[in-house]
This record gives C-alpha cells, structure tokens and sequence, in this order.
C-alpha cells in the first residue's frame, strides 16, 4: 500500500518565497547550490544510495509546495529515488567545461508545485574527474542546511547511518503556527514598529538606473582581510565584548552611510534561527532575516556605532519573528520587497560545508563555480572564515553597478576595517573616506578651467563693442531698433543726470524698452549698482525690496507708485550730447542686487559684483555660446530675474543685437512667427518654458537661423528631449546651465545633443569650483549623493542687509584657503565617473505626511516616467501630496490610468492623494511652473465609487468583499488601497478558481490590482476557455 503525501502549513518566511515565486515563477535569485570537482573514482550506484538516503530522512527533499483550500501548504511525498541528471564530457575536460556543463541545471527555475526542492547533476570528464553540482530552492532549505545536506551526503557515501531525527521540518512548520497567534503576531509587529520608527531604506546610487524588464546578472568582488587584518578584527571584538560579527556589519554600516550619505537606514541580515538543539540536524529553512538599523546619527566615532550594532543585533536574536512584508510597507517599500536595500551574511563553518565526514584517501574533493548568473540582491556583503582569515564577498546586480563601483567599494571596506581596527575612536563622520590621490583628483576635476588674464567689466567691452561698430543695432523693440552709439549716448546722459552713485544702489521700475536698458546702463556708468523691481508686483512688495536692499534713488516712466524714495523719470529721448565719458564701477564694486525667495517668507537681495559678472559674461559670449555681430538674442526673462544677465549683457558685449519682449513668454511665440523673429539667432529659456514649446512644436515654427538654445532653472526632461532630438537632431545646439543667483547666473553647463540617459548639468564653468561634499563637509567619491558647493569665480558678495544669512550660506572654502569661500546651494547632486554632475533635487524640499518622508521629486520622477506624460509636478498643500501631469502630444492618459502607474511603482503613502491632468502647466511672468496657480484636483476624476458593471466585476467585487471585508468594492478600487496583501491574493485567486473554474495565477491578481482590470483578465481567460471547446463543451459551460 503506497503512502499518502501528507500537508503542512508554510513557515512565515516560506510564505513570502512562495509569494515571490508565484509573481515571478522564472526567477532563480533564491537558488542554494553546492558544486564541488570530485578528483578520483566515483562510485555511481554508491552515490544514489546516498542521495535516495537523504531525501528519505529529510521530508524536505520531498516536497511539493501548492495551494489546498485557497492557502499555500507543503505536501510531503512518499520517499521515492532522487533524480540524478548524468552528463559526458570529453576526457580532460577543464573547470571552465564543468562549469558550462552544470550552470544550465543552477540557473533553470523550480516549478515548486511539480517537483522536489533538489535537483542533482553528476557530470563525467573521465574516469577519475567528476562534476557533482546539488540544486536547492531557498524554500526548502538556508546556508545551514546546505552544510548539513553536504556533510551527510559524504558521510552516506562512505556507508555511515545518521541516527533517525527526532521531528520533521513540517513538525517545525506546525509549532510555527500554533506560536505566532494573531496576538503573537501583533506584539512582534508593534516591537519591530517601535524599533525601526523613523529610519528609512537605504537609496543605493545605482550606474545605471533600474531597468523596466530587469535581469538581475550577478557579478562578484571578494575580498581577503588576510590573517593580520583578521586578527584586528578579532581583538577589536574581544576588547568590545561582541563578536567579529558585529565589527564586521559596523564597518558595512558605516561604509554604506559614507556612501549614500544617509546616517539612518536598515540593513538585512540573515540569521540561524534554529533555537531548539533537535533543529540543528535538520534540512530546512529555518533562518530568519533580521532588520538591523544602522544608525550614524550625530557624530559618533567606531567604537559607537559598533555598540549600537551589537545592541541592535541583541535585540534581533531576542524578536527572530520578523514581520517582513509589513515593515517593508512602513518603509516605504514596494509590494512584494524587503525592509532593507541591502544584506549583510554571515557564513558559519557548517554553511561552507566544513567539518565533513573524511573520503577515501583517494578522492579530493575541490569547490567548482556552480555558474550561478542571478543577483540575489542589489548589492550583497558575503563573509566567511577560512584559515586565511576572512574573507568578504561583495555580490551585486550588473545591471545597476559597474564593477570598479564595487571593487573602490571593497576597497574602502578594507581601509575602513584597518583604521578602525587601529583606533576604535576613528570619528565615522570623518575625512579619511579618501586618500590624498583621490582627493586631489576630485578637486582637479570639479575645478573649471582658467579664467583669462586680463578681466574687462561689461562697461569696458560695451564701449569697444561701440567704438567699433557704432551703427550696429544693440536693441531691437518690434520694428525698431537702437544702436550702440545712440543707447551709449542716452545712458550717459542719464548719468550725467544721476550723478555720482559710487557704493550706493538705485531701484529700477521701468518696463522691458529702451529706456530699461539705457537706465540699467546710466547707473552702472554713474559708479552704482541697480535693483530691478518687477511693474508688476504688488506695491507693498516692491518698497520691502527697495528698503532691504538699501536704495536711494528709484528711476521710473509712466505712472509709478510712492515707494519712499527720490524719484528720477527715464525721458525716451533727451536731444544733447553727454560732457565727457563716465567712468563707471570698478570689478569690485556691486553691479545689481536681486531678491529671491527665501525659506522664511523674507526675500534675500544677493549682491552681485561687476567682476563676478565679468567672468560669466567672457564664457558667454566667448567659448560659452560663441556670440557676436551677426546674433539676435531674446531677451525674455523677466528683469527681476537673474537669467536677464544671461541674455542682454552677453549680447551688448560681443556686438550682437538684443530683441527686447516686453510681454515674455506670453508673446515670445508670436515674435518668432513674425519677420522680426525670423533672423533670431539665441534663444536663452527656462527649461519649463521649453517643455512646452517642444510640445507645441507641430504648430510652432522655430526661427530658421536659430542655431543655439540655452536652457536652465529647472531640470530638463526626458520626453522632450527626446523629441526635440527627433526633431532638430544636431542643427540647433542645445545647452543646459546650472546656477544659482548667488553664484552669478550659472556656474555649470552641459552639452546636451546626442544625449541619451539622464540629462546632466555638466561641468564648471572657468574659474567655478565645484565641490560635493557631505553632511560634514567632506568630499565624497564619485557616484555618492552629496550636496553641491560652488567656489571661485562668479560668487556674489553676499545678502544685502543680511549678515547673519551671508554667514550661514557662505562659508570659508577648506579646500582653497587665502580667505577664499564657498556656497552652500542646498542642491543634491553626484558626480559620474566622467565628472560632469547629475542634479538629484534639493536637500530641503523632504515632505512629512502621515509619518513617512516623501521627496516629492521621486514621485515626479515616477509620473513623468509613463509614457503618455510628458512633464509632471508634485506638491504638498496641506497634509495632501498632489501631482499634475501634462500629456504628450497626441496623449490622453486618464487620472486612474496614472494613479495605476504610480501604484505599480511607488508605495502606496507616495500616491498622490489628487491627481490633474492638465493640458499645459500655468507659468510665471519668468516661466518657471507656477505652483500657487496649480488647480485642485477634481476628486471625480481619480474615480470615486464605480458599482460593478457586468458579470465579471460582481464576481470579482464579491470575493474582494469577502477576502478583505469591506462593505463594497467599485470598479475603480485598488485591491491594495483596500488593505490587500500578498497572503490575500493568494485568497482571491484560490477563490476565482474555484467559483470560475479558471486557472487564473496570483501573478494575475497582483498584477492586475484594479478591479475592472482584473474582472477584464477574467472575462479573457473564460473567453479563452471556451473558445477552445466543442460547441457541446461551450454550451455545457455557459448554462
């Protein structure tokens, strides 16, 4: 009488492999291998008596794992011989032939419901040369277990009898079950909530980003500690009373902090989980994985960190019932992943197969590479001790890293075990990151070239640019224009009416014409410096500017408000001619001051010098932009903004002709239509703007000799870039610029034609430094996250009337010396291996709804990604984060569509609680997004309760009713919004398949987590059915 497979509940952690399996049954990332070269004869029938010896005592071997009664259980199977794949090679076959030979079994995926966890493959090279490679799935079995499998395979081979065990892993599996009650399970919850409150996952900065269809190929770095290495390790431990262990996973810890630049983040770490002596024999999976919070909060040296480590890992063995799959949704995770980025292993003796019954003295046994090609993680820390000391393996994915990325890593990890383990009071925070070569390459390659010997202010090279071409247009306004010896004539008039204004500041509120210009240059050449004020801005506004800004004089025309100061009108004309030229200011005096926002509600006047403008105007109308006689160049932003410098002095310096805009963006459209804008040659943009007229583009026509545009203010996108290059290709130059006001319009610049991947912002500018420093103003490596400084050439004086805030946000620069300085930009950025600078967002804009942080550029990020949204912006506004799309051309995505898309890569507390989809986002008179005129999104249009419409959606909305235990379901409803998990989805497609008669997957069901969505997969997989039977089977069916 044959013996009936017998059942058994799956562990916690089992469940959550099984889950995985389901969404992804081609996945092999939780693969255990052991692949050994057996040198010597081999006795064949010998070898299947030990592996049919192991599969009967281990009810592991045999087991299948499928679904009774809608839950996932493990059924064990009657002891039955073990299959042994057997395959030749030809005699003297080498390592790399044996390899080859058995990465094919290693890499193939287990149907868990079909077959055994074991799979055995035996290659023959000759008489005397064997591959003996035993596959196992991570669901049956851990590190542990796989010794253990080795140890007594051998032991079976040489004839010897394990004594029978004492309980099955089932048995295990069963007690698991009765433990971990509803209330068991709570109060491990709430420990591991309290324990991880405030941490957050660690954002690994990946070469590459994450591809949409990922293979995850492995690639490996070891690295060996070597015995003197590893015995300062071990003393460290004994003087600390912890364990290597703990010195090792501090040193990761501090490594990946350094690193990413994040000071509280978690870190996964396997441990034994075999509590009871009678677990120790048996095959199983039985590890649990701890969360570890790394903690390099404050300024904590080794010592402290390493005490934290092992207080944290404490903790962890006294709470092994880890909650996984709720803590990664506290964290922030998406469905289906891990509270942690990244893992930390430690391998026992047992787990690399030592102490192992002794062979014949006639066989060797010899570690051979399994081939084993799929990453188990992102990035994964493998240590183990042998008698070379120990050795630290570093796995990770190809598709994200390159591996000098992680081979600079391994070697910091050693350079950081050696000085720690030499002076334990080593401060983490501190400058030993680099060495002094890659320190000073760092600084070389974030320093721009050199300025030019000799600096000409704007004055200077507006006079030689009059003196040679005097007849040439400076400005053109509709139909007119102004030449340089006319506006050199007027602005010297209008400063012989000034008079001297050597130190001291005029306001300036004149709309964009020439008597703007004249009037910015008559203060420039009666030796001050000029504050423009926007006609527009409210009155109260513009006399909070002209009293911190310090101005003594308004010019004006036209009706002007009071605003407490002399007056002085701009006449259009004045029929003389000046007394004699006008010296103007020197490089070091203050040229303008211009306010922006500040964080306290409070604007901040930046002063800005004429030298400092001199080197930012030599780049642009040199090298930069390449400007001269022949260009037309718009003049578009707004006075009150610092991109004005970008375009009109440039222009005035190389001869060339600035067409002046008085409405903006609002008619930049219609000029580049209209005859003037024909002959427009640069055109200098916000990035916002840009997006939009890319878009626009099929019924806007670009100026025929338009050949460079100059784009910054925001960072440029994906999409339309994309488009634009499909569009202009190489003809039109197109460059991005990045810059703060406070370091002179731009400091870096970047190439942007022919560019694939992320658009980047560059390199510095001539005489600019750039740093990207951390937290503690240290350099970090190329690749990290830090935030960016600006030194050098182009700095601004400072804030006027703000001594305090010049302080907190210029700082002495520690790299240069001589009194030199550097800004703090607020901005995130990392430098690529080429040294030009991606732009990651601000450090300042991190959000805090309901508990968790959001960087609301992540969830831009995400939104623009879809590929019927060309740009998007993120908000908060209140406790609310809402998120606007703008469609692609000839797109029209619908808000669920989008709320989907987000849902499929975001968690669910990144969601944008209001979505609008707007055909075009509201700009400001600069042409950057106007937030404050963003709409409130419609709440109808995310879908508010949609009743089930046909048969499929009843079904559906039932078996969520009754799985989830909600009054109703609509159409529109997210199975997770409802307070779906991974171990209810199993529920409903358990359900479906039973009242449906379908063979519908869990895969099915995650992927398809709306509700119409899903009750479409139904109706299709019915359709299918029936359209494969007899007319009689179909009829049958359906009644």
């Amino acid at each position: 009488m044959t013996a009936e497979p017998t059942t058994h509940p799956l562990t916690i952690d089992q469940r959550r492999l099984w889950f995985l399996q389901q969404l992804d049954p081609d996945d092999t990332g939780y693969h255990l291998y052991l692949a050994h070269r057996w040198l010597g004869p081999l006795d064949l029938p010998r070898l299947r008596t030990a592996l049919d010896g192991l599969a009967a005592r281990h009810d592991i071997l045999r087991t299948r794992f499928t679904v009774v009664d809608g839950q996932p259980r493990q059924v064990v199977h009657p002891p039955a011989p073990v299959p042994l794949t057997l395959r030749e090679l030809p005699a003297g076959a080498g390592e790399r032939e044996l390899t080859e030979a058995v990465a094919p079994y290693v890499n193939a995926p287990f149907d868990l419901a079909a077959e055994a966890p074991l799979r055995a493959v035996l290659v023959r090279a000759g008489e005397r040369d064997h591959a003996l490679c035993l596959v196992l799935h991570h669901i049956a079995a851990d590190g542990w277990s796989a010794g253990l499998l080795h140890q007594e395979l051998l032991a079976r081979y040489r004839g010897l009898e394990p004594p029978e065990l004492p309980l099955q892993y089932g048995d295990y599996a069963r007690a698991e079950e009765a433990r971990l009650d509803a209330d068991a399970a709570e109060q491990a919850y709430a420990h591991w909530q309290a324990r991880l409150a405030g941490t957050a996952l660690l954002r690994l900065p990946t070469d590459r980003p994450r591809p949409e269809h990922p293979a995850h190929p492995a690639g490996f770095t070891d690295l060996v500690l070597g015995p003197e290495l590893t015995e300062a390790v071990d003393r460290l431990a004994r003087e600390e009373r912890c364990t290597p262990f703990m010195v090792l996973l501090a040193a990761y810890h501090i490594l990946l902090g350094r690193w990413t630049g994040q000071q509280d983040f978690t870190v996964g770490t396997p441990l034994a989980g075999r509590n009871e002596v009678a677990h120790e024999a048996l095959i199983g999976y039985f590890t649990r994985t701890a969360v570890i919070r790394a903690d390099l909060r404050g300024e904590p040296d080794f010592r402290t960190v390493l005490r934290r480590v092992r207080a944290a890992t404490m903790a962890a063995l006294a709470h092994q019932d880890v909650p996984l799959e709720r803590l990664a949704a506290d964290l922030g995770a998406p469905a289906g992943g891990l509270p942690f980025s990244t893992l930390f292993v430690l391998q026992s003796q047992t787990e690399r197969g030592g102490a192992a019954a002794e062979l014949p003295d006639s066989v060797e046994l010899a570690p051979l590479d399994s081939g084993f090609a799929r990453a188990k993680a992102d990035l994964l820390l493998d240590n183990w001790r042998t008698g070379a000391g120990w050795t630290c393996s570093f796995s990770y994915d190809l598709e994200l890293f390159d591996r000098t990325t992680v081979e600079t890593l391994a070697g910091r990890y050693r350079a950081l075990l050696t000085r720690a383990a030499a002076d334990p009071l080593t401060p983490v925070h501190g400058d030993w990151l680099l060495d002094d070569r890659e320190r000073a390459d760092l600084l070389a390659r974030g320093t721009g070239p050199a300025l030019p010997a000799v600096r000409r202010t704007l004055l200077e090279r507006f006079a030689e640019q009059t003196a040679r071409h005097p007849d040439a247009p400076a400005l053109a306004l509709g139909d007119g224009t102004l030449t340089y010896a006319e506006l050199d004539r007027r602005s010297s008039l209008l400063a012989e009416r000034i008079g001297p204004l050597t130190g001291r500041v005029a306001a300036v509120r004149i709309a964009p014409s020439y008597e703007l210009v004249t009037a910015l240059l008559a203060i420039w050449k009666a030796g001050g410096a000029y504050l423009p004020l926007d006609p527009a801005h409210p009155v109260e506004r513009l006399r909070q500017l002209v009293a911190d800004g310090g101005a003594s004089l308004l010019l004006a025309n036209g009706d002007t408000p009071d605003l407490g100061l002399p007056r002085l009108t701009v006449p259009a004309d004045r029929p003389a001619e000046p007394a004699g030229p006008v010296p103007g200011g020197a490089a070091g005096d203050p040229a303008y001051v211009l306010f922006t926002s500040g964080s306290t509600g409070r604007p901040k006047g930046v002063v800005v010098e004429h030298g400092a403008l001199a080197d930012r105007i030599d780049w642009m109308a040199g090298e930069g932009y390449g400007l001269g006689p022949g260009d037309r160049i718009v003049q578009f932003a707004s006075i009150g903004f610092d991109t004005h410098a970008e375009e009109l002095w440039p222009a005035l310096a190389a001869g060339a002709c600035c067409v002046l805009l008085p409405g903006g963006g609002r008619t930049l459209p219609d000029l580049l239509r209209s005859p003037a804008g024909a002959d427009v040659t640069v055109l200098d943009l916000p990035t916002a703007y840009w997006h939009e007229l890319v878009l626009l583009e099929d019924g806007f026509g670009w100026p025929r000799a338009l050949r460079l545009v100059v784009l910054g203010g925001s960072a440029v996108e994906r999409a339309p870039l994309d488009r634009w290059q499909a569009r202009h290709g190489r003809r039109i130059r197109l460059v991005n610029t990045y810059g703060p006001t406070e370091a002179t319009v731009i400091a870096t610049s970047a190439e942007l034609n022919d560019r694939t991947g992320r658009p980047p912002i560059g390199r510095p500018l001539p005489g600019v430094r750039c740093y990207v420093l951390d937290p503690y103003l240290n350099l970090v490596p190329d690749g990290t996250e830090g935030e960016l400084f600006l030194a050098g050439a182009g700095l601004a004086r400072g804030y006027a009337g703000r001594p305090d805030l010049t302080a907190d946000r210029f700082l002495p620069d520690p790299f240069a010396g001589g009194g030199a300085r550097m800004y703090r930009t607020g901005d995130r950025v990392r430098r690529r291996p080429d040294g030009e600078l991606d732009f990651l967002g601000r450090t300042d804009t991190q959000v805090k709804l309901r508990g968790y942080r959001i960087e609301p550029g992540e969830v831009e990020h995400a939104l623009a990604a879809h590929p019927a949204v060309a740009h998007a912006v993120v908000l908060v506004r209140g406790d609310r984060l809402l998120g606007y799309a703008v469609p692609a051309p000839g797109e029209a995505p619908g808000v669920p569509e989008l709320l989907e898309h987000l849902a499929e890569r975001l968690p669910s507390f990144m969601v944008p609680g209001g979505l609008a989809v707007l055909d075009r986002l509201p700009l400001t008179p600069n042409g950057k997004p106007d937030l404050d005129a963003l709409p409130e999104p419609d709440p109808a249009a995310a879908g508010e309760y949609l009743a089930p419409r046909t048969d499929a959606e009843l079904l559906v909305a039932d078996i969520w009713q009754e799985v989830l235990g909600v009054d109703k379901a609509g159409a529109l409803d997210d199975f997770f919004a409802l307070g779906g998990d991974s171990l209810r989805v199993t529920r409903v497609a358990a359900r479906i398949r039973a009242l449906a008669g379908l063979e519908i997957t869990v895969r099915d069901v995650f992927e398809n987590p709306v509700l119409a969505g899903l009750a479409d997969r139904v109706e299709a997989l019915l359709i299918a059915e029936i359209d494969a039977l007899t007319d009689n089977e179909a009829a049958d069916r359906l009644t």
